[in-house]
């Protein structure tokens, strides 16, 4: 594997933390298929019995990271929705009841 493939990884999964970080979920959305198309070409290959050296590992401990932070963010989405959801519910009742 070159450097090349690995750093390119690498500064996708960077531009994809900063993306997620701003809340820019649509730029993300469209940056994580450049980082998962990087992300197979370093590991695709790899055999499963090696070891994985120093640069492999930071790929592994950043694909972590992006991991917390779309799971974080999905768990985020889904508490606003469920409140607006009830708001639309409380706002049902109200106009139920006033009318």
């Amino acid at each position: 594997m070159s450097d090349a493939i690995l750093s390119g990884l690498m500064a996708h999964g960077s531009q994809l933390l900063l993306l997620l970080e701003r809340n820019e979920l649509s730029a993300a959305e469209a940056q994580m298929d450049h980082y998962l198309d990087a992300f197979d070409g370093v590991f695709r290959e790899f055999p499963v019995e090696s070891h994985l050296d120093m640069e492999r590992q930071q790929a592994l401990l950043q694909f972590q990271m992006i991991h917390e932070r779309i799971a974080s963010a999905r768990s985020l989405a889904e508490d606003e929705l469920r409140q607006f959801s009830k708001a639309g519910r409380a706002t049902s009742l109200y106009k139920s009841n006033a009318g």
